[in-house]
Protein backbone atom coordinates (compact mmCIF):
# COMPACT_ATOMS: atom_id res chain seq x y z
CA UNK A 1 0.00 0.00 0.00
CA UNK A 2 2.93 2.53 0.73
CA UNK A 3 4.76 1.60 -2.58
CA UNK A 4 1.26 2.62 -4.81
CA UNK A 5 1.43 5.74 -3.24
CA UNK A 6 4.68 6.40 -3.64
CA UNK A 7 4.26 5.66 -7.72
CA UNK A 8 1.28 7.86 -7.74
CA UNK A 9 3.42 10.85 -6.69
CA UNK A 10 5.52 10.31 -8.88
CA UNK A 11 3.17 9.99 -11.66
CA UNK A 12 1.50 13.21 -10.58
CA UNK A 13 4.78 15.14 -9.94
CA UNK A 14 5.75 14.55 -13.58
CA UNK A 15 2.11 15.92 -15.07
CA UNK A 16 2.32 18.77 -13.24
CA UNK A 17 6.30 19.15 -14.36
CA UNK A 18 4.94 18.24 -18.01
CA UNK A 19 1.94 20.88 -17.52
CA UNK A 20 4.44 23.73 -16.80
CA UNK A 21 6.64 22.82 -19.24
CA UNK A 22 4.42 22.72 -22.20
CA UNK A 23 2.95 26.17 -20.45
CA UNK A 24 6.09 27.16 -21.02
CA UNK A 25 7.00 26.32 -24.84
CA UNK A 26 3.41 27.84 -25.54
CA UNK A 27 3.84 31.21 -24.46
CA UNK A 28 7.21 30.87 -25.67
CA UNK A 29 5.84 29.77 -29.25
CA UNK A 30 3.26 32.52 -29.03
CA UNK A 31 5.92 35.05 -28.65
CA UNK A 32 7.39 33.80 -31.39
CA UNK A 33 4.29 34.43 -33.42
CA UNK A 34 4.24 37.84 -32.32
CA UNK A 35 7.49 39.07 -33.16
CA UNK A 36 7.19 37.95 -36.95
CA UNK A 37 4.39 39.31 -36.91
CA UNK A 38 5.86 42.72 -35.48
CA UNK A 39 8.18 42.37 -38.00
CA UNK A 40 5.86 41.81 -41.04
CA UNK A 41 3.97 45.11 -39.98
CA UNK A 42 7.41 46.91 -40.08
CA UNK A 43 8.16 45.80 -43.55
CA UNK A 44 4.61 46.65 -44.64
CA UNK A 45 5.69 50.46 -43.22
CA UNK A 46 9.03 50.41 -45.00
CA UNK A 47 7.57 49.71 -48.19
CA UNK A 48 4.77 52.33 -47.44
CA UNK A 49 7.43 54.77 -47.33
CA UNK A 50 9.21 53.71 -49.79
CA UNK A 51 6.56 54.36 -51.99
CA UNK A 52 5.16 58.07 -50.59
CA UNK A 53 8.38 59.15 -52.42
CA UNK A 54 7.00 58.39 -55.79
CA UNK A 55 4.79 60.94 -57.62
CA UNK A 56 1.55 60.03 -57.96
CA UNK A 57 1.90 61.59 -61.87
CA UNK A 58 4.92 59.41 -63.00
CA UNK A 59 5.38 57.08 -66.07
CA UNK A 60 8.06 54.27 -66.38
CA UNK A 61 10.30 54.72 -69.59
CA UNK A 62 13.11 51.96 -70.06
CA UNK A 63 15.93 52.69 -71.19
CA UNK A 64 15.69 50.00 -74.01
CA UNK A 65 12.92 52.52 -75.10
CA UNK A 66 15.18 55.62 -75.06
CA UNK A 67 17.31 54.06 -77.16
CA UNK A 68 15.51 53.05 -80.53
CA UNK A 69 14.37 57.04 -80.35
CA UNK A 70 16.09 60.49 -80.16
CA UNK A 71 15.98 61.00 -76.33
CA UNK A 72 18.05 63.10 -74.46
CA UNK A 73 17.09 64.73 -70.79
CA UNK A 74 18.81 68.07 -69.84
CA UNK A 75 20.05 69.71 -66.25
CA UNK A 76 18.21 72.87 -66.09
CA UNK A 77 19.32 76.24 -64.64
CA UNK A 78 18.53 79.68 -63.96
CA UNK A 79 20.07 81.85 -66.94
CA UNK A 80 20.30 84.98 -68.97
CA UNK A 81 17.17 85.17 -71.35
CA UNK A 82 16.99 87.99 -73.63
CA UNK A 83 13.43 90.21 -74.76
CA UNK A 84 12.31 88.63 -77.54
CA UNK A 85 10.39 90.27 -80.37
CA UNK A 86 8.23 88.24 -82.47
CA UNK A 87 7.68 89.22 -86.48
CA UNK A 88 7.47 88.14 -90.16
CA UNK A 89 10.39 88.91 -92.54
CA UNK A 90 10.46 88.96 -96.12
CA UNK A 91 12.95 87.08 -97.28
CA UNK A 92 15.09 89.14 -100.12
CA UNK A 93 17.81 88.21 -102.79
CA UNK A 94 21.14 90.23 -101.52
CA UNK A 95 22.49 92.99 -104.70
CA UNK A 96 25.49 90.68 -105.26
CA UNK A 97 23.02 87.42 -105.47
CA UNK A 98 21.50 87.76 -108.49
CA UNK A 99 22.09 89.71 -111.89
CA UNK A 100 20.02 90.69 -115.21
CA UNK A 101 21.17 89.64 -118.88
CA UNK A 102 19.72 92.57 -121.02
CA UNK A 103 19.65 92.09 -125.17
CA UNK A 104 22.38 93.50 -126.63
CA UNK A 105 20.26 94.30 -130.20
CA UNK A 106 16.51 95.17 -131.14
CA UNK A 107 14.91 92.00 -132.47
CA UNK A 108 12.44 89.18 -132.17
CA UNK A 109 13.32 86.60 -129.04
CA UNK A 110 13.83 82.61 -129.70
CA UNK A 111 14.06 80.50 -126.55
CA UNK A 112 16.98 78.27 -127.33
CA UNK A 113 15.07 75.42 -125.34
CA UNK A 114 12.19 74.36 -123.58
CA UNK A 115 13.35 74.90 -120.05
CA UNK A 116 13.71 78.21 -119.52
CA UNK A 117 11.24 79.04 -117.12
CA UNK A 118 11.37 79.84 -113.34
CA UNK A 119 13.15 77.89 -111.22
CA UNK A 120 15.34 76.15 -113.69
CA UNK A 121 19.20 75.78 -113.05
CA UNK A 122 21.61 77.07 -115.31
CA UNK A 123 25.35 77.36 -115.46
CA UNK A 124 27.44 80.32 -116.52
CA UNK A 125 27.62 81.10 -120.05
CA UNK A 126 24.69 78.58 -120.65
CA UNK A 127 22.61 80.42 -124.10
CA UNK A 128 19.13 81.34 -122.98
CA UNK A 129 17.77 83.18 -126.06
CA UNK A 130 18.54 84.53 -129.41
CA UNK A 131 17.20 87.83 -130.65
CA UNK A 132 16.80 87.89 -134.53
CA UNK A 133 17.15 90.97 -136.56
CA UNK A 134 16.65 89.42 -139.80
CA UNK A 135 14.72 91.55 -141.87
CA UNK A 136 14.84 94.46 -139.34
CA UNK A 137 15.89 97.91 -141.14
CA UNK A 138 17.48 99.45 -138.71
CA UNK A 139 20.35 96.72 -137.78
CA UNK A 140 20.24 92.75 -139.97
CA UNK A 141 22.44 90.72 -136.90
CA UNK A 142 23.56 88.26 -139.64
CA UNK A 143 24.83 90.84 -141.85
CA UNK A 144 26.91 92.47 -139.09
CA UNK A 145 27.96 88.80 -138.06
CA UNK A 146 28.91 87.81 -141.94
CA UNK A 147 30.80 91.21 -141.51
CA UNK A 148 32.77 91.23 -138.55
CA UNK A 149 33.93 86.89 -139.63
CA UNK A 150 35.04 88.55 -143.16
CA UNK A 151 37.30 91.29 -141.24
CA UNK A 152 38.73 89.04 -139.11
CA UNK A 153 39.85 86.40 -142.09
CA UNK A 154 41.27 88.94 -144.25
CA UNK A 155 43.26 90.69 -141.35
CA UNK A 156 44.96 87.33 -140.03
CA UNK A 157 46.03 86.58 -143.80
CA UNK A 158 47.19 89.47 -144.18
CA UNK A 159 49.40 89.91 -141.10
CA UNK A 160 50.57 86.31 -141.63
CA UNK A 161 51.83 87.57 -144.80
CA UNK A 162 53.92 90.43 -144.02
CA UNK A 163 54.86 88.13 -140.75
CA UNK A 164 56.55 85.93 -143.59
CA UNK A 165 57.95 89.30 -145.57
CA UNK A 166 59.26 90.65 -142.18
CA UNK A 167 61.06 87.90 -141.68
CA UNK A 168 62.75 88.26 -145.51
CA UNK A 169 63.28 91.93 -144.92
CA UNK A 170 60.82 92.92 -147.83
CA UNK A 171 58.30 95.09 -145.47
CA UNK A 172 59.05 97.03 -142.62
CA UNK A 173 58.78 96.32 -138.61
CA UNK A 174 56.54 99.23 -138.60
CA UNK A 175 54.42 97.89 -141.25
CA UNK A 176 54.13 94.44 -139.46
CA UNK A 177 52.89 95.95 -136.46
CA UNK A 178 50.21 98.12 -137.97
CA UNK A 179 49.69 94.76 -139.66
CA UNK A 180 49.83 93.10 -136.36
CA UNK A 181 47.13 95.79 -134.89
CA UNK A 182 44.13 95.60 -136.75
CA UNK A 183 44.22 91.83 -136.76
CA UNK A 184 43.81 92.14 -133.54
CA UNK A 185 41.59 94.69 -133.83
CA UNK A 186 39.19 92.22 -136.22
CA UNK A 187 40.17 89.39 -133.65
CA UNK A 188 38.52 90.98 -131.07
CA UNK A 189 35.46 92.63 -132.78
CA UNK A 190 35.06 88.82 -134.30
CA UNK A 191 34.88 87.03 -130.92
CA UNK A 192 32.61 89.64 -129.45
CA UNK A 193 30.15 88.79 -132.33
CA UNK A 194 30.71 85.14 -131.87
CA UNK A 195 29.71 85.43 -127.97
CA UNK A 196 27.18 87.56 -128.05
CA UNK A 197 25.79 86.78 -131.34
CA UNK A 198 25.48 84.05 -134.06
CA UNK A 199 24.64 84.01 -137.78
CA UNK A 200 20.78 84.25 -136.65
CA UNK A 201 21.28 86.56 -134.57
CA UNK A 202 22.37 88.08 -130.69
CA UNK A 203 22.62 85.28 -128.14
CA UNK A 204 21.69 86.11 -124.37
CA UNK A 205 23.67 84.10 -122.13
CA UNK A 206 23.16 83.26 -118.14
CA UNK A 207 25.81 86.12 -116.56
CA UNK A 208 26.51 83.24 -113.42
CA UNK A 209 25.57 79.73 -112.53
CA UNK A 210 21.96 79.78 -110.30
CA UNK A 211 18.02 79.79 -110.49
CA UNK A 212 16.22 81.50 -113.11
CA UNK A 213 14.37 84.14 -110.78
CA UNK A 214 12.30 85.58 -113.93
CA UNK A 215 11.87 85.39 -117.15
CA UNK A 216 10.96 88.96 -118.73
CA UNK A 217 10.16 87.91 -122.43
CA UNK A 218 7.83 85.64 -124.52
CA UNK A 219 8.92 83.45 -127.11
CA UNK A 220 8.52 85.29 -130.24
CA UNK A 221 8.18 88.71 -128.61
CA UNK A 222 10.21 91.84 -129.70
CA UNK A 223 12.43 93.63 -127.62
CA UNK A 224 14.62 96.44 -127.89
CA UNK A 225 18.56 96.41 -127.55
CA UNK A 226 19.31 96.57 -123.57
CA UNK A 227 15.75 95.88 -122.49
CA UNK A 228 16.18 92.91 -119.33
CA UNK A 229 15.11 89.60 -120.98
CA UNK A 230 16.06 87.42 -117.94
CA UNK A 231 17.20 87.17 -113.95
CA UNK A 232 19.11 84.82 -112.67
CA UNK A 233 19.94 84.52 -108.46
CA UNK A 234 22.26 82.27 -107.10
CA UNK A 235 19.49 82.11 -103.63
CA UNK A 236 22.16 81.37 -101.57
CA UNK A 237 23.16 84.90 -100.03
CA UNK A 238 19.39 85.96 -98.58
CA UNK A 239 18.36 89.12 -96.26
CA UNK A 240 15.59 88.98 -94.30
CA UNK A 241 13.44 92.16 -93.83
CA UNK A 242 11.39 92.57 -91.03
CA UNK A 243 8.92 95.60 -90.21
CA UNK A 244 8.25 96.96 -86.80
CA UNK A 245 6.19 99.07 -84.35
CA UNK A 246 7.93 101.74 -83.57
CA UNK A 247 7.44 101.06 -80.26
CA UNK A 248 10.38 98.71 -79.84
CA UNK A 249 12.86 101.27 -81.39
CA UNK A 250 14.37 101.38 -77.84
CA UNK A 251 15.41 97.66 -77.77
CA UNK A 252 16.99 97.66 -81.33
CA UNK A 253 20.14 99.16 -80.73
CA UNK A 254 20.06 95.87 -78.24
CA UNK A 255 19.90 93.34 -80.89
CA UNK A 256 21.82 90.56 -80.33
CA UNK A 257 20.66 88.12 -82.35
CA UNK A 258 17.45 86.18 -84.02
CA UNK A 259 15.87 82.62 -84.42
CA UNK A 260 14.45 82.17 -87.78
CA UNK A 261 11.57 79.57 -88.31
CA UNK A 262 11.37 77.86 -91.46
CA UNK A 263 7.76 77.47 -93.13
CA UNK A 264 6.41 74.09 -93.66
CA UNK A 265 8.24 72.67 -90.75
CA UNK A 266 10.96 73.39 -91.75
CA UNK A 267 12.38 73.58 -88.36
CA UNK A 268 14.43 76.64 -86.67
CA UNK A 269 17.73 78.26 -86.81
CA UNK A 270 19.94 80.15 -85.15
CA UNK A 271 21.20 82.92 -86.95
CA UNK A 272 24.54 81.51 -86.52
CA UNK A 273 23.36 78.23 -87.88
CA UNK A 274 22.54 80.05 -91.08
CA UNK A 275 26.37 82.25 -90.88
CA UNK A 276 24.08 85.24 -90.63
CA UNK A 277 24.50 88.24 -88.89
CA UNK A 278 22.52 91.68 -87.83
CA UNK A 279 22.84 94.13 -90.81
CA UNK A 280 21.03 97.60 -89.56
CA UNK A 281 17.53 98.85 -88.67
CA UNK A 282 15.61 102.18 -89.86
CA UNK A 283 16.67 105.01 -87.68
CA UNK A 284 13.45 106.49 -89.12
CA UNK A 285 9.81 105.47 -90.47
CA UNK A 286 8.74 106.25 -93.50
CA UNK A 287 5.92 108.94 -94.49
CA UNK A 288 4.00 106.27 -96.05
CA UNK A 289 4.60 103.36 -93.86
CA UNK A 290 5.13 103.95 -90.31
CA UNK A 291 7.09 100.67 -89.94
CA UNK A 292 10.65 100.36 -89.02
CA UNK A 293 12.76 97.92 -90.97
CA UNK A 294 14.94 95.68 -89.28
CA UNK A 295 17.49 93.48 -91.72
CA UNK A 296 19.32 90.54 -91.07
CA UNK A 297 21.79 88.55 -93.39
CA UNK A 298 22.23 84.67 -94.07
CA UNK A 299 22.97 81.58 -96.11
CA UNK A 300 20.50 79.63 -97.63
CA UNK A 301 20.13 76.77 -95.98
CA UNK A 302 18.34 75.40 -98.99
CA UNK A 303 14.92 75.61 -98.24
CA UNK A 304 14.24 79.01 -99.10
CA UNK A 305 13.36 81.02 -102.02
CA UNK A 306 13.42 84.94 -102.55
CA UNK A 307 9.89 86.27 -102.32
CA UNK A 308 8.64 84.16 -99.19
CA UNK A 309 8.18 84.95 -95.98
CA UNK A 310 9.61 83.16 -92.51
CA UNK A 311 9.02 83.68 -89.19
CA UNK A 312 12.06 85.30 -86.72
CA UNK A 313 12.49 85.65 -82.78
CA UNK A 314 14.83 89.24 -82.92
CA UNK A 315 16.51 88.41 -79.32
CA UNK A 316 17.48 91.94 -77.77
CA UNK A 317 18.72 93.10 -74.45
CA UNK A 318 18.60 90.22 -71.07
CA UNK A 319 15.42 90.20 -69.20
CA UNK A 320 17.17 88.92 -66.26
CA UNK A 321 18.16 85.31 -65.24
CA UNK A 322 15.14 82.73 -66.03
CA UNK A 323 14.87 78.65 -66.23
CA UNK A 324 13.99 78.00 -69.93
CA UNK A 325 13.20 74.70 -71.59
CA UNK A 326 13.58 73.41 -75.37
CA UNK A 327 10.34 73.44 -76.66
CA UNK A 328 10.65 69.78 -77.89
CA UNK A 329 10.63 69.24 -74.25
CA UNK A 330 7.19 70.57 -73.62
CA UNK A 331 4.12 68.74 -74.36
CA UNK A 332 0.21 69.74 -73.89
CA UNK A 333 -2.95 68.52 -72.78
CA UNK A 334 -6.30 69.39 -72.34
CA UNK A 335 -5.00 72.97 -73.10
CA UNK A 336 -2.29 72.69 -70.10
CA UNK A 337 1.50 72.20 -70.50
CA UNK A 338 3.46 69.77 -69.32
CA UNK A 339 7.26 68.66 -68.51
CA UNK A 340 8.64 65.05 -67.68
CA UNK A 341 10.92 65.43 -65.03
CA UNK A 342 13.83 62.85 -64.44
CA UNK A 343 12.31 61.12 -60.89
CA UNK A 344 15.21 58.89 -60.99
CA UNK A 345 17.03 57.07 -63.72
CA UNK A 346 13.94 55.18 -66.18
CA UNK A 347 11.27 56.90 -64.12
CA UNK A 348 9.83 60.37 -65.15
CA UNK A 349 7.09 63.08 -63.36
CA UNK A 350 4.84 64.62 -65.46
CA UNK A 351 5.00 67.94 -64.07
CA UNK A 352 2.92 70.79 -64.73
CA UNK A 353 4.06 74.49 -65.54
CA UNK A 354 3.35 78.10 -66.26
CA UNK A 355 4.98 79.24 -69.38
CA UNK A 356 6.69 82.53 -70.27
CA UNK A 357 9.01 83.71 -73.36
CA UNK A 358 9.68 82.18 -76.25
CA UNK A 359 12.61 82.71 -78.40
CA UNK A 360 11.51 79.57 -80.91
CA UNK A 361 13.90 77.48 -79.41
CA UNK A 362 13.25 77.95 -75.77
CA UNK A 363 10.54 78.70 -73.53
CA UNK A 364 11.01 80.25 -69.91
CA UNK A 365 9.14 78.28 -67.44
CA UNK A 366 7.85 80.63 -64.48
CA UNK A 367 6.38 78.28 -62.39
CA UNK A 368 6.44 74.49 -61.94
CA UNK A 369 10.32 73.94 -62.40
CA UNK A 370 13.30 74.02 -60.30
CA UNK A 371 17.09 74.95 -61.28
CA UNK A 372 18.97 71.66 -60.78
CA UNK A 373 16.21 69.23 -62.35
CA UNK A 374 16.47 66.87 -64.76
CA UNK A 375 13.99 67.38 -67.72
CA UNK A 376 13.60 65.11 -70.71
CA UNK A 377 14.37 67.63 -73.93
CA UNK A 378 14.09 65.28 -76.78
CA UNK A 379 11.26 62.18 -76.93
CA UNK A 380 9.23 63.70 -74.99
CA UNK A 381 6.17 62.67 -76.85
CA UNK A 382 7.22 58.98 -76.65
CA UNK A 383 7.33 59.88 -72.96
CA UNK A 384 3.71 60.71 -72.91
CA UNK A 385 2.52 58.25 -75.36
CA UNK A 386 3.92 55.67 -72.88
CA UNK A 387 2.33 57.13 -69.67
CA UNK A 388 -1.03 57.43 -71.65
CA UNK A 389 -0.51 53.39 -72.10
CA UNK A 390 -0.03 53.01 -68.40
CA UNK A 391 0.75 55.03 -65.75
CA UNK A 392 2.44 53.76 -62.59
CA UNK A 393 0.51 53.20 -59.46
CA UNK A 394 2.71 54.01 -57.05
CA UNK A 395 1.48 51.48 -54.65
CA UNK A 396 1.75 48.43 -56.99
CA UNK A 397 5.33 47.34 -56.05
CA UNK A 398 9.08 48.85 -55.16
CA UNK A 399 9.83 50.10 -58.53
CA UNK A 400 13.43 49.75 -59.84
Amino acid sequence: MKGHKIVVSIVLAMCLGGTTACHHEHEHEHEHHHHHDHDHEHHHDEEEGHHHDVPANSVKFTKEQSSIIDFATTEVSAEKFGRVIKATAQVVSSQGDEQVAASRASGVVRFVGNDIVEGASVKKGQRLFTIESSGMADGNMAVRYQEAASNYNVAKAEYERKKDLAQKGIVSQAELERSRAAFETAKAAYDNMKGNFSPSGAVVTAPMSGYVKSVNVQNGGYVEAGQAVVTISKNKDLYLRAELSPRYYNNLKHIKTANIELPDGGGVYTLEELNGAFVSYGKASGEGNPMIPVTFRIKNCGNLIAGSFVRIYIVAEDDGEAIAVENSGIVEEMGNTFVFVEVEPELYEKRLVTLGGNDGKRTVVTSGLKAGERVVTKGATMVKLAQGAGALDPHAGHVH
